[in-house]
């Protein structure tokens, strides 16, 4: 049975949807455990679910939940143990990559994929609903306004010719132009169907992730998959991916070595329908880690 370190994250703050907090607790606890192991070979070796300090402000109290988080994840890349992280909102992936690009110390080793509906690039200056879970990407590119740049803090910036966005459907102009001012690839809905598809797309980026970068890490926002798959997120935008399609183009990722780690963000269990999206981060993690896949 093959063991993988698993970190949570119960943290909705950075957002204005309550219920992702307890994503990571019910992963944590709940029967996934046990179908990971029994059908997939697999262990999650859980660290640690994080929680924000509630007692200070939300900037504060971000910036120190990330500050943890970065560090968990920097002594697990160090030590080449490869992780899953479950989030809570997905601003903690600033803390999460920030921290991958700490430790590997050279930005251009890193390469990421970020599967979402969103493109998650607004700053305090761009954001008409100041929402802090639509900023890890301007803070990870190094794009943050002061105030975001705190809660990020002083970890390295990650290479926007390395980064690619699958799954896009709903943004504002602000972010796209950004985006597009950066050369960031993104491969919104429309672009995936007239290239062939989800599974050609993925497998074109990691092919290229793979020759091009020495680690890449892949992450998970729940909302870019269609509702129909995975109806627990707190913000649902119709017309996405494939659950399956991206379970099973994804499987046996786990064996590569130069993939780092999974991040997968917004799951929201008072959401979810007959345990749909439960189901699914099962099979996304255990159709990439699994021993029986290897």
């Amino acid at each position: 049975m093959r063991t993988i370190e698993a970190i949570g994250a119960a943290s909705c703050i950075a957002g204005n949807r309550f219920g992702c907090c307890g994503g990571p607790r019910m992963l944590r606890h709940s029967g996934i455990v046990g179908a990971l192991a029994r059908k997939h070979g697999l262990l999650l070796n859980w660290q640690q679910v994080l929680e924000p300090h509630t007692e200070t402000d939300k900037e504060t109290a971000l910036r120190a939940l990330f500050h943890n988080l970065s560090q968990q994840v920097q002594t697990l890349v160090r030590q080449q143990r490869p992780f899953v992280f479950m989030g809570g909102d997905h601003a903690c992936a600033m803390g999460v990559w920030g921290g991958v690009l700490s430790a590997i110390r050279q930005r251009q080793n890193l390469g990421l994929i970020w599967i979402d509906a969103h493109m998650d690039s607004h700053t305090f200056a761009t954001s008409g609903s100041g929402n802090i879970h639509g900023m890890p990407l301007a803070a990870l590119l190094g794009q943050a306004d002061p105030r975001l740049a705190n809660i990020y803090g002083q970890h390295p910036f990650l290479d926007p010719s390395r980064l690619v966005l699958i799954g896009v459907r709903s943004y504002e102009k602000a972010e796209q132009q950004l985006l597009k001012h950066l050369g960031v690839q993104v491969y919104d809905m429309a672009r995936i169907r007239r290239s062939g598809g989800l599974g050609v797309v993925l497998r074109r980026v990691l092919n290229s992730m793979r020759s091009r970068c020495h680690h890449y890490g892949i992450t998970i926002d729940l909302d870019g998959i269609d509702p129909r798959d995975a109806p627990g997120v707190g913000v649902p935008v119709v017309g996405g991916l494939s659950g399956a399609v991206l379970s099973r183009t994804l499987k046996g990722l786990g064996s590569d070595p130069a993939l780092v780690g999974l991040e997968i963000s917004e799951f929201n269990p008072l959401r979810d329908k007959n345990h749909r999206t439960e189901q699914l981060v099962e099979e996304l993690v255990g159709s990439i880690y699994g021993d029986r896949w290897r």
